[in-house]
């Protein structure tokens, strides 16, 4: 009995270790490879002359001789990242099926062994290529997550469909995925623990799963018909819990904004935690199915115990330390061994590597930031304006609650040079004095209230600085900053050196843009910061108005914007911003031409119709039924 319980502890022990080991792998992934992606694609819009991607110039981005060239390097890192973990599952898994005690280090480096030995073979590239069907197949849950939520590959997808025979063709890659991961299920099994060449270990693995066919199908489909009953439980659980929580805690007024906000973050969380656990659990499956089908005959003879070797000496090497040091030399001991330095300089590669990333993340609020190709931004018109006093702090706290990605707001000078958010060059409307925002000092700006006019529950609401306006702001909602026009060019070029100024200061570029009527004006912007997005704002226009190179994005007057202008604007590398949007109607048109960001009074509403095709009918009756 006791060696039994000590038997099931050590596998216990083993789970845990596999778990962490894929949990190390992902979090590398995410830490190391994507923002390596990331950076590759910003130096890739610099080489190829675009400033901003669309799905208008996408196929032209794509065909660009760059592009295929990092295309093909990603790929490559991609699939033998992938290979990798795939070498150590099956490492860890051999010696599961072994009842063998294996750690995390126990995991990686046989791994990382194995697989150089394998890809110093000939007919690396077949491998490699196996490797990117294999993942292709096995994280389909999470790209299916990204696919849906997402519209590049929405677009890619329908793009191909819409070609001749384009839809037969993504049927028979998928086929092709399906029946290459199918029949070579073995096939790294037999390279990594045999010492077969690939095109070899395929040929047996298509022969013993074509032998034991009906057993394969059997236990590979049913196995992953009850993981997909199980998350269809578990999915159904999780949405309950978030409407209960979303009910509990947020007020009416925001509540379909945090479900929206929260159904993407489910199906997110959801799409990650399905494939980390469908991979270990199939991996065992197929590990189980060797050891029982494919071990037979000439593989059991010519199995290396090179892994065993490695795997025996990192005991080894930890059992002399538990023996011979005392718990101070221990520590000490274990940090100068060899293969707990090379997990710990690769743990600190991982956090170096996106240490600055998550730092600017936080620091400029970028964290809220989406690319234009992922969806549609929605602004919140001078603040939620349309449910608290324009332009003022408790508008932007509206907007923030609102969880808009925007908040228009809009910026002048007083006498003294301090710029303020007001719309108006008067403060009649706003603040009920007959005087110019350039006429009066900051200190009179002061004795102001800019919030009974709209409601008497806002009375004594005060006009803001900009500076305030950033604070506030910071990390919590990106900004549009409309710079107003002046008569004097002096008080327009010292309004613009301000506004950067205080940009700068709070360290905030990635978080704001620059819009303006006057063009002058945002051309001198650019010269100043090239790296700032600018926008034109008009009402009309006709001509070739939209061929100006320090113009990022066009904001125009909803009833203006059209299928050839969006069409037009998106083949330069131009955003469309559509004002002002406060229907339902005509967010739907909005939403139909691609627009790139819908400015409105109303945040919430316009939010409700650009998501509301993500989320399931049954989500909202979720929450219908929990708030009865």
């Amino acid at each position: 009995m006791g060696f039994r319980r000590k038997h099931r502890f050590e596998r216990q022990k083993n789970i845990r270790a596999l778990f962490l080991f894929e949990l190390l792998c992902k979090a590398a992934f995410t830490m190391v490879f994507y923002p390596l992606c990331k950076a590759a694609f910003r130096l890739l819009l610099r080489v190829t002359g675009y400033s901003y991607l669309t799905l208008e110039n996408l196929p032209r981005f794509v065909r660009h001789p760059a592009t295929v060239t990092v295309l093909f390097a990603v790929l490559l890192a991609g699939s033998l990242f992938y290979l990798v973990e795939a070498v150590s599952l099956i490492v860890f898994y051999q010696g599961y099926v072994k009842e063998k005690k294996i750690g995390v280090i126990q995991i990686l480096f046989p791994g990382i062994s194995r697989t150089g030995e394998l890809l110093r073979k000939r007919k690396r590239g077949r491998i490699l290529l196996f490797s990117l069907l294999n993942a292709l197949v096995t994280l389909s849950p999470m790209l299916f997550v990204f696919a849906i939520q997402f519209k590049v590959p929405a677009y890619i997808a329908r793009t191909v469909a819409s070609e001749a025979y384009g839809g037969i063709f993504i049927l028979l890659f998928v086929i092709l995925c399906l029946l290459v991961n199918f029949f070579g299920v073995h096939s790294l099994y037999y390279c990594v623990l045999g010492e077969y060449d690939f095109t070899e270990g395929f040929k047996k693995s298509a022969k013993v799963v074509w032998r034991y066919r009906f057993r394969y199908i059997f236990s590979l489909v049913g196995q992953n018909l009850l993981l997909a009953l199980f998350y269809a439980v578990l999915y159904v659980g999780v949405l309950i819990l978030v409407c209960y929580l979303i009910y509990c805690t947020k007020s009416e007024q925001v509540l379909m904004a945090a479900m929206l906000t929260a159904y993407d973050e489910v199906m997110i969380y959801m799409g990650v935690f399905i494939t980390v656990t469908a991979q270990i659990v199939n991996y065992a499956v197929l590990a189980r199915m060797f050891s029982k089908y494919g071990m037979k005959g000439e593989i059991v003879n010519s199995l290396p115990n090179r892994i065993e070797k490695i795997q025996e000496q990192i005991v080894y090497e930890d059992a002399v330390r538990q023996m011979e040091y005392t718990a101070q030399e221990k520590i000490q001991k274990k940090l100068s061994s060899r293969y707990t330095k090379l997990t710990a300089a690769a743990v600190a590669a991982v956090v170096l590597v996106n240490a600055y990333e998550v730092a600017d993340a936080f620091r400029n609020g970028s964290l809220t930031d989406r690319e234009t190709l992922f969806g549609t931004y929605i602004t919140a018109h001078r603040g939620s304006s349309g449910t608290a006093p324009e332009n003022t702090l408790v508008a932007l706290r509206q907007a923030i609650d609102d969880m808009a990605d925007f908040a228009e707001i809009d910026v002048q000078e007083t006498k003294d040079g301090v710029v303020i958010l007001m719309h108006d060059a008067s403060l009649r409307r706003t603040a009920g004095r007959r005087a110019r925002v350039g006429d009066v000092t900051y200190a009179q700006i002061l004795d102001m209230e800019a919030g009974s006019w709209f409601s008497p529950r806002f009375a004594g609401t005060r006009i803001p600085t900009l500076e305030e306006a950033l604070k506030l702001c910071k990390g919590k909602i990106n900004l549009n900053i409309e710079l107003k026009v002046s008569k004097s060019a002096t008080v327009n070029e010292d309004l613009i050196q301000k506004v950067l100024a205080l940009i700068d200061r709070y360290d905030m570029e990635d978080q704001c843009m620059i819009s303006c009527t006057d063009q002058g004006m945002l051309a001198k912007v650019k010269q100043q910061n090239a790296n700032i997005k600018t926008g034109y704002i008009l009402s009309f226009a006709y001509g070739m108005f939209y061929q100006v190179d320090y113009i990022d994005f066009f904001s125009m007057k909803s009833s203006f914007v059209n299928e050839s202008t969006v069409r037009t604007l998106h083949s330069l590398g131009k955003e469309v911003h559509a004002w002002t949007v406060n229907s339902r109607a005509e967010t739907e048109r909005m939403k139909l031409l691609g627009v790139d960001n819908i400015i409105t009074d109303h945040p919430l509403l316009v939010r409700e119709v650009v998501y509301e095709e993500h989320v399931r009918i049954g989500f909202f009756k979720l929450l219908g039924i929990i708030g009865q």
